[in-house]
């Protein structure tokens, strides 16, 4: 639970300093290769943290006067109602932010070979 607010907190930090959206995608990864255990933890770190702050930030959206821009752009997009596009707005940050934690989880070996190796220095 603590690595899920520590992630939640981080990218909300990161995506209200920078005009960025890929917060969600590379405080995961990092995540994956730095303190994750398994696969699934790092999915579910990544997957729980993202998709909690893009509906918190949809929610604050809308609550905060986004109610006809949003019910415009679901129409746009050929949707029956709005609450659909908030759901697929949260899907998009859950499936982007798991894969970045399982990519990350993957690259880990990769960092315990540089480490290994006395950070990567000619051999003689």
């Amino acid at each position: 639970m603590t690595a899920i607010m520590a992630c939640f907190v981080l990218m909300l930090a990161l995506q209200l300093i920078t005009p960025f959206w890929w917060w969600i995608m590379v405080v995961p990864f990092v995540y994956g290769v730095w303190k994750s255990r398994s696969v699934w933890e790092s999915a579910r770190v990544g997957m729980i943290s993202a998709g909690a702050l893009w509906f918190a930030m949809v929610m604050w959206q809308w609550l905060s006067g986004g109610q006809q821009l949003a019910e415009r752009v679901s129409k746009m997009l050929g949707m029956s109602s709005v609450a659909l596009m908030f759901v697929l707005t949260v899907a998009v940050a859950v499936l982007a932010a798991g894969m970045a934690g399982v990519g990350g989880y993957f690259l880990k070996p990769f960092g315990r070979i540089i480490e290994n190796r006395g950070g990567g220095g000619v051999r003689s």
